[in-house]
């Protein structure tokens, strides 16, 4: 009975002394490492040549997160050419302001994915299934636009 009455009066003594709780340091979330591709598509630099910083950084960064989004999900979800559009379709509409403000800027993605990813094996009129390899050249392809957009 004793140990549990110093119990009680250290907690007690505790909470006069600190009424708060304790504050501690908060442990820093270490930085996401930014890859930097050296590939660049020179078609999109020079379109976004005149861009202003913000749209190269959200245009840089909607392409980065698409392509740690691709390796995350392992060709689970996005398992088809058809869903892969269905996805970049909807993350451009849902991130990107104004669309058409750079023109072309959708003909020089479109074309970085037709360069990388290719079209053997692929039939443009049918659903491919995402394999490794695709899966690979898609995520390169994003990295691509990603880096252009960051010159």
């Amino acid at each position: 009975m004793k140990k549990l009455v110093w119990a009680a009066a250290a907690l007690l003594g505790f909470a006069i002394a600190f009424p708060n709780g304790i504050s501690l340091p908060k442990p820093s979330k270490p930085s996401p490492e930014v890859v930097v591709n050296d590939k660049t598509n020179s078609a999109i630099v020079e379109i976004l040549k005149g861009a202003d910083k913000a749209d190269k950084k959200r245009i840089a960064d909607v392409y980065s997160s698409l392509a740690e989004v691709l390796k995350r999900d392992n060709a689970q979800r996005v398992d088809n050419t058809e869903k892969f559009a269905e996805l970049q379709g909807n993350t451009l509409e849902l991130a990107i302001d104004q669309p058409g403000k750079y023109p072309g800027l959708d003909v020089a993605i479109e074309n970085v994915f037709k360069e990388v990813v290719g079209t053997d094996g692929i039939d443009a009129s049918v659903v491919n299934p995402i394999n490794p390899l695709v899966q690979k050249k898609l995520i390169e392809a994003t990295k691509i636009i990603a880096a252009s957009a960051r010159k």
